[in-house]
């Protein structure tokens, strides 16, 4: 018996060292991997973390182009100026600028600042888009113009407080209302700051009195 101890203790030993290892090693996903909103402050609503190459490579492809979707696409409840409506009013305001010999960005959310639509014409600033969709995130949340919201600063510092990484105190960004309803915003990027704003007024006056 006292032969087998030995034996008995390096089984032990190894078993023990292969639940370690398990115990280590990372499950395989089951199903298509999940995604998941970034909790970055400087992130954009809808902004997503970056998902590893490696599980790129398992998410499905899904059915060939123009096959018919076997279910119902989600719904979203946040008030919205709708896809088309969106991008009427953006076309609008960079049309707005342009007709003054300016090139800007545009872009059109809703009233949780998610991107609904956004334009970039030839020799827009590089960053136009995503500025103007910052402002659109400031809008959104103060419930008012980017312009405004400068003038109310200057009248009360202690608002600085609430303004977020992930937004912008440029001028340029209007709310999209119906009645006392905030629908989105609407914002303009990349001219002076009354002119982004006139652009961005001019797309709103196209889709006015369509909102819903």
């Amino acid at each position: 018996m006292l032969m087998l101890r030995p034996f008995i203790s390096a089984g032990c030993a190894l078993l023990l060292s292969f639940a370690v290892a398990q115990a280590q090693t990372p499950a395989a996903p089951n199903g298509p991997p999940r995604i998941t909103e970034s909790t970055d402050p400087a992130a954009l609503p809808g902004e997503f973390v970056d998902m590893p190459q490696d599980r790129q490579l398992t998410v499905g492809l899904g059915p060939p182009a123009g096959t018919r979707p076997t279910r119902p696409a989600a719904t979203d409840p946040t008030p919205s100026p709708g896809f088309m409506l969106a991008l009427e009013a953006a076309q609008a305001a960079v049309e707005s600028c342009a007709a003054d010999g300016y090139v800007v960005a545009a872009a059109v959310t809703d009233a949780a600042g998610k991107l609904k639509a956004a334009l970039a014409p030839e020799g827009t600033r590089t960053n136009g888009v995503y500025m103007a969709l910052r402002k659109d995130v400031t809008v959104v949340a103060f419930k008012m113009p980017t312009l405004a919201l400068r003038e109310k600063i200057a009248a009360d510092p202690t608002l600085m407080a609430q303004v977020k990484p992930n937004m912008s105190l440029l001028p340029g960004g209007i709310p999209i209302m119906k009645g006392d309803v905030l629908l989105g915003a609407i914002s303009a990027s990349g001219a002076a700051a009354y002119e982004e704003e006139k652009c961005a007024k001019a797309g709103l006056q196209k889709i006015q009195s369509r909102l819903k």
